[in-house]
């Protein structure tokens, strides 16, 4: 195993121990890293005590990692990519990523390993597609260090206009239940690149892709409903969430509150039913790998209940879908 890391200003006349830490090293790799490992600049073998400069790229050499965690093979779960520093699992909806204080066991995290995992993105339970494990502490430090490009796919009522451009709302926490999120102006801002894809005949839903800039909880769920586009399926952002919506609301802009009120029909939640979870799925994942220095990419095909959601609104589009240029 090889990291690299380029010191930056703030690094200069620090130790490399101290370097490391920053950098995301355990106690117990650095341990291994003074007792088996190899660390070098220019070349050059450096000490842990020994100090390095601004603009120095400090060369960590490991033998296999004893403390990555060993990753056990699941018939349920669908392993797109391995290495001694990630796992990338094409997760189905339903399945919890960690465990939580509602789901204690059977999660992701505990079939892959019995020791400890570090997720670098988390999906919400419903959501499908790509998520990034990482095997050692020091591979999600280095992960979520870095820009990553976190492209989805989303299926929602009716057509964004212009079909193209930016969703904003900053979001924060909702007073009345834990989970649930809503849109403030006091909360963290939120943004989010979009595109469509296909239609359905009428223009009454719509393939999206969406692009994070921002990683808010809920974030894409909840500016799909601000801007009247709510997720087909979505029990918390959906057309369950206007039957009931009045003047005092934090979930759809008060300039589209009337044209969105019209979606809730009898109609439409018939067609909302055809799935049974927010018609969301992960669709790309680029991220910067340690050992590389390069980007990345991971995706996974469009989740088989979402495939057949497109069949029976009739949004015709070749598979596997080619992910929009301009959000790439």
């Amino acid at each position: 195993m090889i990291y690299r890391y380029e010191c930056k200003d703030e690094d200069a006349e620090k130790s490399v121990r101290q370097v490391l830490t920053r950098a995301g090293f355990s106690t117990r790799l650095l341990k291994r890293v003074r007792h088996y490992g190899n660390v070098t600049v220019d070349g050059k073998h450096l000490r842990l005590i020994d100090h390095i400069k601004a603009g120095d790229t400090i060369v960590v050499t490991l033998p296999e990692p004893q403390d990555t965690a060993s990753i056990r093979q699941d018939p349920d779960l669908d392993i797109v990519y391995l290495d001694d520093w990630y796992v990338g699992i094409n997760k189905k909806a339903g399945q919890v990523v960690h465990p939580t204080i509602t789901h204690s066991v059977g999660t992701i995290t505990d079939r892959l390993a019995s020791t400890p995992l570090h997720p670098v993105i988390r999906l919400d339970r419903e959501t499908s597609g790509i998520l990034l494990i990482a095997r050692l502490s020091l591979a999600h430090y280095y992960a979520v260090s870095h820009p990553m490009q976190k492209i989805y796919l989303g299926i929602v009522h009716g057509r964004f206009q212009p079909t193209g451009g930016v969703l904003t709302g900053s979001i924060m926490r909702s007073e009345d239940t834990f989970m649930r999120r809503r849109i403030h102006p006091e909360g963290k801002e939120a943004k989010t690149l979009y595109q469509e894809v296909a239609i359905s005949p009428q223009g009454s839903y719509s393939l999206v892709a969406f692009k994070l800039v921002t990683g808010r909880t809920h974030q894409i769920r909840l500016h799909c409903l601000w801007h009247g586009h709510p997720l087909l399926g979505d029990s918390m952002y959906g057309l369950t969430q206007l039957e009931n919506i009045g003047e005092d609301q934090d979930y759809v802009r008060p300039d589209l509150l009337a044209r969105t009120r019209e979606l809730y029909t009898a109609a439409r939640l018939e067609k909302d039913s055809l799935i049974s979870r927010q018609a969301l799925h992960a669709a790309f994942l680029n991220f910067r790998h340690p050992e590389s220095q390069e980007y990345l990419g991971l995706q996974a095909d469009l989740a088989a209940d979402m495939v057949d959601l497109l069949t029976k609104l009739e949004i015709r589009v070749e598979l596997p879908i080619s992910l929009p240029k301009s959000l790439l």
